[in-house]
């Protein structure tokens, strides 16, 4: 499996969810045999369904910021817990849109943080509800470390373009930093697991002729992620 290039690299790191997963199979002999080789008008069509997407983000991005500047101040609880979960998930497709959204980004982690300021209001004479946001918000901001990988947001998104038979070619793809933080996403059995669908299918292509020596090294360093 040959090693992406630096301008690869770069250049996936502002790609779109669709465009970044083309990128990850053409060519590649760990998704299918023949490796396919994507046409220009593919790569277009990837490229127009990002751009889609992220036109449809910026209108419901916009909805939000309204909906939260529109708050009155005795707001129920319920509907500002609400609209936090909508502002997550918008940070979370954010995510994966690539460095070109870094600002949005940074301008939804300032909207929520507003937003908790008023839980943490509501929370103020409630030690146990105070605990439990203190622990949120521990578990938001690892998930917010998580979400810088790529590869983590498309494995997030419930309409995510990897599909089941492509998530271990495409963790045996990833680079070290990436992999290690998609590895906290699995829970010990499903690591196990993991590890030896992608065992089998090195296996296979060793067997067909592929040595793919970067995509044994990726396999064991899952091994030993799994024995930590």
């Amino acid at each position: 499996m040959p090693a992406e290039s630096a301008t690869m690299q770069q250049h996936a790191a502002y790609v779109g969810m669709y465009e970044r997963h083309l990128l990850r199979r053409d060519g590649n002999p760990l998704f299918r045999l023949p490796a396919a080789d994507y046409s220009a008008n593919e790569v277009l069509q990837a490229r127009q369904r990002d751009s889609e997407e992220l036109q449809q983000f910026h209108q419901e991005m916009r909805e939000a910021i309204q909906q939260a500047i529109e708050l009155p101040g005795n707001v129920a609880s319920e509907v500002i817990l609400e609209l936090r979960g909508r502002l997550d998930q918008l940070y979370t497709r954010c995510s994966g849109f690539g460095n070109s959204c870094r600002e949005h980004k940074e301008n939804l982690r300032k909207l929520i943080d507003l937003v908790m300021k008023a839980v943490w209001q509501a929370a103020a004479d409630d030690p146990q509800a105070r605990l439990e946001l203190e622990q949120e918000e521990m578990a938001r901001q690892q998930h917010y470390r998580l979400l810088e990988y790529p590869l983590v947001a498309d494995l997030l998104r419930p309409d995510t373009p990897i599909a089941s038979d492509e998530l271990v070619p495409s963790l045996l793809l990833a680079a070290d930093d990436e992999l290690e933080a998609v590895m906290w996403l699995f829970e010990r059995e499903q690591l196990r697991q993991i590890c030896n669908e992608a065992e089998t299918l090195l296996q296979q292509r060793r067997a067909e002729g592929f040595a793919l020596p970067q995509a044994w090294e990726k396999l064991q360093f899952m091994r030993e992620h799994l024995e930590d």
